[in-house]
């Protein structure tokens, strides 16, 4: 059920360690890393929703689909709203412990 969070994990510490590679400050690799993870998931559900909506629809044919159909949150089920929001909320976390720790 909770499948984002070790991707979220698994790309956060990837930027953080491509930061240390490069000389990025450590805090901006994680918040960088943060945000990464979190567009990961995001676009992912956004396409789901996509190929949801091409199964669904006029005859399985992505033309047929409407602009920016996938963005519309509120069409998600639950379980791509949470589990969302759950993982950019501990890759958040993640980010602010260790910035704090520091």
């Amino acid at each position: 059920m909770l499948a984002h969070i070790p991707l979220v994990l698994f790309v956060q510490f990837a930027a953080w360690l491509f930061g240390k590679v490069v000389g990025i400050p450590e805090a901006a690799a994680l918040w960088l890393g943060c945000f990464a993870a979190c567009a990961v998931c995001i676009v992912r559900e956004v396409t789901q929703r996509e190929y949801q909506w091409i199964e669904a629809s006029d005859e399985g044919k992505r033309r047929n689909m409407p602009v920016l159909v996938g963005l519309k949150v509120w069409e998600w089920n639950r379980h791509a709203r949470y589990e969302t929001a759950v993982a950019c909320t501990v890759a958040f976390l993640v980010a602010l412990l260790v910035t704090a720790a520091h």
